[in-house]
């Protein structure tokens, strides 16, 4: 740390401590807070508005500002988003009047009122770099509350500027690791302490962080998971757990087998709780210090929840930004990493980078590239075969399957009722001839014409119902096999005409179709290798190539397809029918194995972030 930098956090250290100890009255308090702020971040205005806390909100009031002309749309830049936000974080940027804004939520003693910080900082990179020194504004009101209503105001007194200043040096930390060391070590200092740990929230429960005067934390250790269910059992009760006990009604399983292992003489776990302003909690962590000289006294107990209370919203800032999630992760899997596994000779090091290099370089050996897709066996040459007239099944052979020649009869249609109206028609148009000529004897030319002309009409009918007797036995249009309808089985069951009962495919034009993803359809070039496999005989394999893609897209299993021919393949079995399904695998060249492992993921990403 440079000379100047120190310079700037006494100077830091000393504004907050000098704020914490002011002994005007509290109206005249809010003007020198925020003339404090404005110097430290050097911002061009401030602003402190207030409301009361209610189901129905106040209207903001401004409390206090610095300059006294400037002005802030104040509901525009405090709107639900920036407000949950303050909730969540303490501090965060907003914007408002063309500039951008340090936005802190201040903490006070009485739960019933809302007071918010907000700072011009012109640019949006110099409101960021604020918001660190804002945290350290958050509980100074409260800091100033509580000084203001202790008793034991000089001892108090000193020890909270102690804590303020010790805030100045957690925030000026670099990392939540540095932070939680600085954060302990002053605990142990100030309260006289042989160890101050720190456990604070993972993926799988709380983790221990930190321990004062050491710099590596011995994880794998069992007094360390005693210490890790000590934090937790006092976050579970949301109280403080002391060792010997003062409260009689505390659950101290995991503190008793921790004092039995280690024997540190006298405990005291506070938990980190964040209390946001709509009343929810959040378990941050667990402060345990250890002392064998003196059991914790009462006003110790109240300084260190003043202390704990301080540093949340430092530590979380700190836990926050940090680093990435992925180097964190990827630093948290290093550190799991057994012993074992590890390293420690010249060779073993040079065995472990000859293993890594391996590891990388069979990425980028290439590896054949095959789509796999769903295919089907189709055929060019269908026929439906109907009813010439409506009527009832009489006698049929077909079934599905079965086999047909063109010309072959299908099925055939009850023709009695027909033959009875043909009989019928033959004896009115004998009738009608001899009315004609009967007619035509006695000289009545008009009689005899319309006789004539009734077995015109009577021969028409005629060769209509001879046309539907012709046409009683529906015949095979083409060669082929069944493939749809069975009329064997509906002998008596009444059609319609035009309705389709059989459908005839033809086998001597079958071809396989396969339907290729979307996402896959850009490695589909005309000519290369195929592989077909089918679900009736999966032992045999048919080769083929790619013939075309067919711009007729559907959707299928949830996923947009298309159509992709295949040409004739080499060999074709007498077996095949339409309909078969099975899998065809399409050669697309080679790829390196990197790519064949990250091509989904990849994609996946380009279409989320758009690169």
């Amino acid at each position: 740390m440079t000379a100047h930098s120190a310079t700037l956090d006494a100077d830091y250290g000393a504004a907050l401590a000098a704020l914490a100890e002011y002994a005007g009255a509290p109206a005249a308090f809010w003007p020198v807070l925020i003339q404090t702020v404005q110097r430290q971040l050097n911002a061009r205005a401030v602003w402190l508005v207030w409301r009361p806390v209610s189901d129905d909100p106040a209207p903001w009031k401004m409390l206090a500002q610095v300059p006294s002309a400037a002005a802030v749309p104040v509901d525009e830049v405090l709107s639900l988003a920036a407000l949950k936000k303050l909730a969540r974080d303490g501090v965060t940027v907003g914007q408002g009047a063309g500039a951008a804004l340090a936005l802190a939520e201040l903490q006070t003693t009485d739960p019933r009122q809302q007071i918010v910080l907000i700072a011009d900082m012109g640019g949006a990179a110099a409101a960021v770099a604020g918001l660190q020194k804002l945290t350290g504004f958050i509980c100074v009101p409260q800091a100033f509350d509580s000084l203001r209503k202790a008793k034991s105001g000089a001892r108090d007194a000193t020890r909270l500027a102690q804590t303020l200043e010790s805030m100045g040096r957690v925030l000026d930390a670099n990392s939540f690791d540095q932070a939680a060391l600085t954060f302990v070590n002053d605990l142990s200092e100030r309260f006289a302490c042989e160890t101050v740990s720190l456990s604070w929230r993972a993926f799988e429960g709380l983790r221990l962080r930190a321990t004062s005067h050491s710099e590596k934390v011995a994880r794998r250790s069992e007094a360390t998971s005693l210490l890790e269910e000590a934090g937790q059992e006092a976050l579970t009760q949301d109280k403080e757990v002391m060792l010997p006990a003062t409260d009689q009604k505390q659950v101290s399983t995991a503190h008793e087998a921790y004092v039995r292992m280690v024997k540190p003489g006298h405990i005291l776990t506070l938990p980190l709780m964040q209390r946001s302003a709509d009343g929810q909690t959040t378990e941050l962590g667990a402060v345990t210090l250890e002392r064998q000289r003196q059991q914790f006294s009462t006003a110790e107990q109240w300084a260190l929840r003043l202390y704990c209370e301080m540093a949340i919203a430092p530590l979380v800032w700190h836990a926050q930004n940090t680093k990435w999630l992925l180097v964190r992760m990827g630093r948290e899997i290093a550190r799991s990493i057994p012993k074992a596994l590890k390293p420690r000779s010249g060779a073993g090091k040079l065995l472990m980078g000859t293993l890594v290099a391996a590891v990388v370089g069979a990425m980028f050996i290439p590896l054949p590239f095959r789509l796999s897709a769903t295919a089907v066996l189709k055929t060019d040459a269908s026929a439906y075969v109907g009813a010439a007239y409506d009527g009832f099944i009489e006698g049929s052979q077909i079934i599905l399957g079965s086999v047909v020649e063109k010309g072959d009869v299908i099925f055939t249609l009850n023709t009695s009722e027909l033959v009875l109206e043909r009989n019928a028609l033959i004896a009115e148009l004998a009738q009608s001839n001899r009315d004609a000529e009967i007619r035509r004897s006695v000289n009545q030319l008009s009689e005899m014409l319309v006789a004539q002309a009734k077995a015109d009409e009577l021969r028409a009918k005629l060769l209509k119902i001879d046309q539907k007797l012709a046409g009683a036995a529906a015949k095979a249009p083409i060669s082929g096999v069944v493939v749809e309808g069975e009329p064997a089985k509906k002998i008596g069951e009444a059609v319609r005409r035009g309705e389709s009962q059989v459908t005839i495919s033809a086998l001597s034009s079958l071809y396989v179709e396969a339907a290729v993803s979307e996402k896959d359809l850009s490695f589909i070039a005309a000519g290369q290798p195929v592989e077909l496999t089918l679900l009736a005989r999966p032992k045999d394999t048919f080769t083929m190539s790619v013939a075309r893609a067919v711009p007729a897209p559907e959707v299928q299993d949830a996923d947009n397809v298309f159509p992709v021919r295949m040409s004739d393949p080499d060999t074709r079995a007498d077996w095949w029918v339409p309909g078969m399904t099975g899998v065809v695998k399409i050669s697309a060249g080679t790829r390196p194995v990197w790519w064949l492992a990250s091509r989904s993921l990849v994609d996946y990403l380009r279409l989320l972030l758009w690169f």
